[in-house]
Parts: structure tokens; sequence; C-alpha cells
């Protein structure tokens, strides 16, 4: 186990010694499956292979990359081969193989013949094999742009970007753009999680967060809008509802949230225009009802009033801050 640890913390750098240009070494082992394959079957193909183990995530998001690469090239003679050197948990192996649809082989490198071959450290490791059977890539761990940096190679290998292309695709900056995402997104569940709870104020703090992480996603503006409404801070909600819906302008939520908004400002007769509006496309209009219902009583049509609030008890809503169909991020 201490070994898988340094594994996965090793620095990339020198995680893979075979260099881009060597020829690959080859190697005939047995899969999991009890097939003998070899790297010379797929002489002028290009060929993926990843190395992992089997009780590591990282490897396993590895491997379902590799599934992904596999069904978007292959009908441009591109394989992915998998290796382990875990030879002591075959069911465990098949088991998850089975469980994540993974279907390209699998080898058991009971001797670490590829391993030392090619000079891994790393769990997973990955090396891209040209059609002329040398090295043209190697990748070391999973980031986040695992799988992105795989289709640049592949994408410039095959001919079909230039150089240039390839290397704005795997940029450093593609990196950050994905980490920050995942940051964001987890903030904004968090945030979640929190309001849910009825802890307000963490929430809020939970939701800025992810909004500083990344200003161009709408659903954290909607969520901060809701947490203002129920603090009675109308201008701060109408602000944030108001650039959801510069980020998305489709979003239902944000124009329920922004007719609420309009209606504790005290412009119902705007109130009504932008609820109507979100009430056109609404999915899920228990919420958008109620706030119309509440904007005609303040006007004192008092009949239209009854028809949305009935509409909506119709619907059974049960008035909460945020709409019961507002998501979280998968």
């Amino acid at each position: 186990m201490i070994s898988i640890m340094l594994f996965s913390f090793f620095h990339p750098a020198s995680a893979i010694d075979i260099s881009p240009g060597t020829t690959a070494p080859g190697f005939s082992l047995q899969s999991i499956d009890g097939q003998a394959v070899s790297l010379h079957q797929y002489k002028d193909s290009i060929v993926i292979l990843i190395y992992w183990w089997p009780d590591q995530s990282r490897s396993l998001l590895a491997l379902k990359d590799g599934q992904d690469i596999l069904l978007q090239f292959k009908d441009r003679s591109v394989w992915v081969i998998g290796l382990t050197a875990d030879t002591d948990h075959t069911d465990t192996i098949k088991r998850i193989l089975k469980n994540n649809n993974i279907d390209f082989p699998v080898l058991l490198d009971s001797e670490r013949q590829v391993f030392g071959d090619y000079g891994l450290h790393v769990y997973p490791s990955t090396v891209v094999i040209d059609k002329r059977g040398q090295v043209a890539y190697t990748l070391a761990g999973h980031a986040l742009t695992y799988k992105k940096a795989l289709e640049g190679h592949l994408q410039y290998i095959l001919g079909e970007i230039d150089e240039k292309t390839m290397h704005q695709m795997i940029s450093p900056r593609n990196e950050y753009t994905a980490e920050s995402l995942l940051i964001a997104h987890s903030e904004y569940n968090l945030a979640l999680t929190f309001t849910e709870a009825q802890l307000f104020d963490l929430a809020v703090d939970a939701v800025k967060r992810s909004i500083k992480v990344r200003t161009d996603i709408a659903e954290p503006h909607v969520l901060l809008g809701f947490l203002y409404l129920e603090e009675n801070e109308s201008d701060k909600a109408f602000g944030e509802f108001t650039e959801a819906l510069k980020l998305n302008p489709d979003s239902n939520d944000a124009k329920t949230g922004l007719g609420e908004a309009l209606i504790l400002k005290g412009d119902i007769d705007k109130a009504v225009e932008i609820l109507n509006e979100a009430l056109r496309t609404n999915p899920h209009p228990q919420m958008t009802y109620y706030e119309l219902g509440r904007a005609y009583e303040l006007k004192g049509d008092l009949s239209k009033a009854l028809e949305m609030y009935k509409r909506a008890i119709e619907k059974i809503i049960d008035k909460k801050i945020l709409p019961s169909h507002l998501s979280r991020f998968k």
C-alpha cells in the first residue's frame, strides 16, 4: 500500500523514463481473459498503453477515458491496451472492467516487464505508440485534461490538426480552466447543502467563493440571488439575477427570482412582465405562479391573484427560497 501511495504522488516530470521518438519495446503477455496478446499484433496502428492499478481511483478514470477514446478513434486504427502488475486480484479486475464497460484487452504484467522496459514510476501511466512503432507521447498520472491531451496528440499524429492547434488544446490554461470549473462546482454544491440546512450565512460564503473562482456560470448567481431574497436584500438579489440572465438568458429560475426581487422593490408591473415571460418556457412553474399571485395581489387584481395561487397549489408547491428542481452540478 505504501508503494501505491508513493506512485500516486510521484512528480510527473520524472514519472516515465522512455522518451518520444524511441522505438517502443515489444511484449507478449496474457490478458485477464487468458488470451495471448502482443504489441506486434497492432503493427501499423496507433496503440495507447494504459498502465494502471486496480484500487486507485485515478487509474479507473484513465481506463474510462481510454474507453471513450477507443470509441471515438477506433475507425482510425487507434487501439487501447490496459496493463497491470496486480496479478493477485484477477476476479476484482474482471469485476471492475465489467462494471465500467471496459472492453479493450487488459494484460497481466506479472514480471513487470513492460513496467521496467518503459521506465514507469507512477500509476496510471499512459504511452502512445504511433504507426511506425515509436513512442509518440507519454502522460503520467491523470489530470483533469487527460482525455483532452490524448485527443490532441492523437489528432496530431493522424494529421488532422497542426502542431500549433495541438498545443492550444493541451495548454496549461486549459488545465487551469478545468480545475477552476471543478472548484466552482464544488463550492456551489456545498452552498446548496448549506442552504438546505438553512445555514444561510455559510451558504452565502460558499457561493461567493464559487463565483470568485468562475464568474461565467449562471447557477451560482441564481443561488446567491435567492439567498439575498431570504435576507430581503432586494437590490443585491436584483443584481445577481440580472447577471445570471446575462450569462444564460433562458434561465427561468433567474427570471422567477428577478420577478420576486422586483416585487420587493415595488416595481410590480415589471415583476408581472418578467414572471409571465418565465412561465412561457418554464417546465417547473410552481414558484413562478406563486410570485405572480403575489404581484397581482399587490396590484389589487384579486381574481388573477387567486388564479395564480390556485395554479401554484395545483402544482403542489411547498414554498422555499429555492425552486425545488434547482439541481447540483454533476
